[in-house]
């Protein structure tokens, strides 16, 4: 099960900001992400979708017509 939730750091501990819903002594991997670092990689996810064109030209057979799209040929 993978699951994000928010967190603090505080005197060595970090301390969940919402419920884990997790077993006492569960053994978890953290990945620590800072909020200002994931603010930042959001954007650029976004910025890269918007490069790519995903989903902007509204054509949804883009693979079967690749060259009618490409190349102007049927």
């Amino acid at each position: 099960m993978t699951k994000t939730i928010i967190a603090i750091y505080e005197d060595g501990i970090f301390k969940p900001l919402e419920e884990a819903d997790l077993p006492d002594h569960q053994r978890v991997r953290l990945k620590i992400i800072s909020e200002d670092e994931g603010a930042i990689l959001q954007s650029q996810k976004k910025a890269l979708l918007e490069v790519a064109g995903m989903g902007a030209s509204g054509q949804d057979d883009v693979a079967r017509s690749h060259d009618k799209y490409l190349y102007s040929k049927d």
